[in-house]
């Protein structure tokens, strides 16, 4: 009997595991290696918003970076957004050079 609840507890955690993964997709999550302005796109238009308060700004206003949701060290930066449900989201990039495509790392 207690085989039988485990093995249960399994397939149910498995199954939920999954159906994260599946509602994480569709909600427009990023994907490791595309360009930055793509996945910025994408999220966009799938309802989520940049915590355009997070990245530095000059005295003119602009963002110190190329987006006002971008906060960068040395190698590595930071976009923060907000999903649609309003969940805080971090996405890891990775810096190029002056003229390069910020390249997306992770979501953390």
């Amino acid at each position: 009997m207690l085989a039988k609840r485990r093995k249960l507890l399994v397939i149910l955690g498995a199954l939920a595991l999954a159906g994260g993964r599946i509602g994480a997709a569709q909600a427009g999550s990023v994907v490791a290696g595309e360009a930055y302005t793509e996945q910025r796109a994408q999220l966009l238009a799938a309802g989520w918003k940049p915590d355009a308060g997070y990245g530095l700004k000059l005295a003119n206003g602009k963002p110190l970076h190329r987006f006002p949701e971008v906060l960068c060290g040395m190698e590595k930066c930071r976009a923060k957004w907000r999903d649609p449900h309003g969940a805080q989201h971090s996405i890891l990039l990775q810096r190029g050079g002056p003229s390069d495509e910020y390249r997306v790392i992770s979501e953390e």
